[in-house]
């Protein structure tokens, strides 16, 4: 080893009474707990931790067959396990946990149904206003893509909800439109061979622009529907001002007298 080892030159070594960190020794960061998403408390962190665990997937095995399910809903298929063998007291908390739950679904489904019934009222008097110009406004989602059951209440919205999904839809049927004669060529050419696969693959795919261009048209002759339906109800104009046929005849009798 050289005899310079931890001895460097004189130029280089601290002076006497001078420190050689003269600000000091840095002080040591803190580390500040990190808050959870519901506060910082001990009951709020032990609250989302239960949370986390509740919708931790576990394996649940039954019988040969296995599956992967969040913690909470493997609980709660033990419970109902536990009912079906005739454990009353689960049995009632089972029923109490439906109970609640439908209740609350039930509520929710009315409050959207509300919702969906006044945005639907008031775009279909903006639409029909506009109509008869030829240049309806841009609605999005349109009020006749709006499908409410009247039996179960259940929405369903058949149609763009946004001016960009317009946007891509639009693209889309053009591209279907294009690939419409290749489909009936893979069609035909698939049905002299069956076993053919990179046609089998071919068809699959141009199989989907087939299935969009149906469910388009459907879409659009329910539109067309709804709009003869609403200029059908629309009210005739006033006998009252068109002129009497009787009154033109008086009016010529009454010059041929004269």
């Amino acid at each position: 080893m050289s005899d310079n080892y931890r001895k460097p030159p004189v130029e280089y070594q601290f002076k006497k009474g001078k420190s050689g960190n003269p600000k000091g020794r840095p002080k040591k960061e803190l580390k500040q707990p990190v808050p959870s998403a519901l506060g910082g408390g001990i009951a709020d962190r032990f609250s989302a931790m239960a949370l986390d665990e509740a919708l931790r997937p576990v394996t649940v095995r039954e019988g040969d067959k296995a599956s992967e399910m969040p913690a909470m809903q493997a609980l709660l298929r033990t419970m109902f396990r536990a009912a079906a063998k005739g454990d009353a007291k689960v049995g009632r908390q089972l029923l109490d946990l439906v109970a609640r739950a439908e209740t609350a679904r039930a509520a929710a489904a009315l409050e959207a149904l509300q919702v969906a019934a006044e945005y639907k009222k008031f775009y279909e008097t903006l639409v029909e206003q506009h109509e008869g110009d030829g240049e309806p406004p841009e609605v999005y989602p349109h009020p006749d893509d709006f499908i409410i059951d009247p039996r179960t209440g259940d929405i369903t919205i058949d149609g763009p909800m946004t001016k960009d999904q317009a946007g891509a839809r639009k693209a889309l049927r053009e591209q279907a439109l294009k690939s419409m004669s290749r489909y009936f060529e893979v069609k035909a050419a698939l049905a002299k061979e069956p076993k053919n696969r990179e046609l089998q693959r071919e068809l699959k795919e141009l199989q989907k622009y087939a299935d969009f261009l149906k469910a388009d048209s459907e879409r659009n002759a329910r539109l067309q529907a709804l709009q003869m339906a609403r200029r059908s109800l629309e009210p005739k104009p006033d006998a009252a001002l068109k002129p009497k046929p009787d009154a033109a005849k008086d009016d010529k009798s009454d010059e041929s007298n004269d």
